[in-house]
């Protein structure tokens, strides 16, 4: 898997939501393989940044540059700019749905959709 690009601030960050990336989240939040699968419903503040972090972290190792950022450096990036959890939620389901056949993929559609108020 490749990597994309997110606004954070004024930068362009790279970001990725692969294996890496998710065993990192894991290991940061104590976070089960079965609950993966839960990614951004009913999430912490600090669950949600952490996760964020973990993508762009991975993304910078995939691109290969350097990253010194820490969670409260990306926090402190969001201030101002909260669309951009919608921007990484987004790019986190196309990361997750890369390896899945067309009828998975359907699924995760369906579950994904926002509902009409």
């Amino acid at each position: 898997m490749k990597y994309d690009f997110i606004k954070l601030g004024n930068k362009n960050m790279a970001i990725s939501f692969g294996f890496a990336a998710l065993r990192k989240y894991s290991e940061l939040t104590n976070t089960s393989l079965s609950d993966l699968q839960k990614l951004g419903t009913d999430m912490t503040l600090n669950d949600t940044l952490i996760l964020l972090w973990c993508g762009i972290k991975d993304g910078h190792r995939r691109a290969k540059q350097e990253f010194e950022l820490s969670v409260d450096d990306i926090a402190d990036m969001l201030d101002g700019n909260f669309d951009v959890l919608e921007d990484a939620f987004e790019i986190l389901g196309r990361h997750m749905s890369d390896g899945l056949t067309n009828s998975e993929k359907k699924q995760v559609a369906k579950g994904t959709k926002k509902k009409k108020s």
